[in-house]
């Protein structure tokens, strides 16, 4: 299956955050084995797994991995994937995963976006499914701060809590949608400020509210600035496929010495791609994030243009820091967390449900 068909087919069936976030790296070949949960949203009869062999952001300060770096040469030994009531559950069948009728795959260093075959499962809402994977190689991607829990071994040994293994960037299901909706930042987007497995991440409570004809993609990335963003790699493409994205960054970009034009400026490079791939982009004003000094002077800038002329390069502008910041003087001091709280991301997804309608222009079947 291409790439093309891949997108044309199936929409995200999960709402858990999704990346390539750091390259795990072995002095020698190693055979790793891992395994995660993932809710179904809407559940489907047939699914497929989006992988790559990319860093999609930079991570802290950059020394480890920025975005684009290539993961080396590796081999998927075998792949199966079962339906569980709860997470972590033992599923009652598995199913083997195949890449192209083969069970096994060698993933060139640096590979692009690349799928599996349909897997059909019957799956419904709220089912989990369970991802077992082996991997041998000495360099792959894997994400670190995944908001599930990911437990690995080295073969032979015992598991434990170590996410360094390869998970999909998206759990594709292809049950009919009629609108893909895209939401693109940082760990605030990811839901780094909620429990493991919860789904409490406002991104997901968004999706509880919308109707089961609509899909939602959580492309946020802990540490992710907009310049990763704007450079335009494999992250901002697989955004490209929705038909709306949020667009919410700046706390990682003030954090690494951005100054207001530059953000401002990437924010412009990200929106201008996204809406010349059709993309109706819903603009976000930076979270609150308790800035101080001259960081504060940049966020309050930023979100000047945000809500003036920099907004009116996007189809829509949402108030994130009017809804999750005190009032003004000191609408920078966040009231759940700079990394919301469950309650501050059940606030904020109640807020952007209510102006969804407006948000979209129509686009809401």
């Amino acid at each position: 299956m291409t790439i093309s068909d891949f997108f044309s087919r199936y929409s995200s069936d999960c709402s858990a955050g999704s990346a390539n976030q750091l390259l795990a790296r072995f002095p020698e070949t190693v055979t790793r084995e891992g395994r995660v949960s993932y809710r179904l949203s809407h559940g489907g009869d047939n699914f497929a797994l989006l992988f790559s062999n990319r860093v999609d952001s930079t991570f802290a300060d950059g020394e480890i991995s920025r975005a684009g770096d290539p993961g080396g040469e590796f081999e998927i030994l075998s792949l199966r994937v079962g339906l569980a009531k709860k997470a972590g559950e033992e599923p009652d069948a598995w199913r083997d995963v195949t890449f192209g009728g083969v069970r096994t795959r060698t993933v060139k260093a640096g590979e692009g976006l690349f799928c599996t075959d349909p897997i059909p499962l019957g799956a419904a809402a709220g089912d989990h499914l369970r991802y077992d994977i082996v991997v041998r190689g000495e360099c792959f991607p894997y994400h670190e701060e995944i908001t599930l829990n990911v437990v690995s071994r080295e073969v032979g040994g015992s598991f434990a809590p170590d996410k360094r293994i390869p998970v999909p960037l998206m759990i594709g299901s292809d049950r009919p949608v009629s609108l893909r909706i895209g939401f693109l930042g940082d760990s605030i987007t990811q839901g780094c400020g909620t429990d493991e497995d919860s789904y409490d991440h406002w991104a997901a409570k968004i999706e509880e509210g919308l109707p089961d004809n609509i899909s939602v993609w959580d492309l946020g990335i802990g540490y992710a600035r907009a310049y990763d963003a704007a450079s335009d790699g494999l992250w901002l493409e697989r955004a490209k496929t929705c038909d709306a994205v949020s667009v919410c960054f700046g706390v990682n970009d003030l954090f690494h010495d951005r100054t207001a034009e530059e953000i401002e400026g990437d924010l412009r490079c990200i929106m201008a791609a996204l809406r010349a791939a059709g993309c109706w982009v819903i603009l976000f004003t930076v979270p609150p994030f308790d800035f101080e000094g001259t960081l504060l002077e940049r966020w309050r800038q930023v979100n000047a243009a945000i809500r003036g002329s920099l907004g009116r390069e996007a189809d829509a502008v949402f108030d994130f820091a009017a809804v999750l910041g005190h009032s003004e003087p000191e609408q920078h001091l966040a009231v759940y967390g700079g990394h919301p709280n469950a309650v501050g991301c059940a606030v904020l997804a109640k807020e952007f449900l209510g102006q969804l309608p407006k948000l979209l222009n129509g686009m809401l079947r």
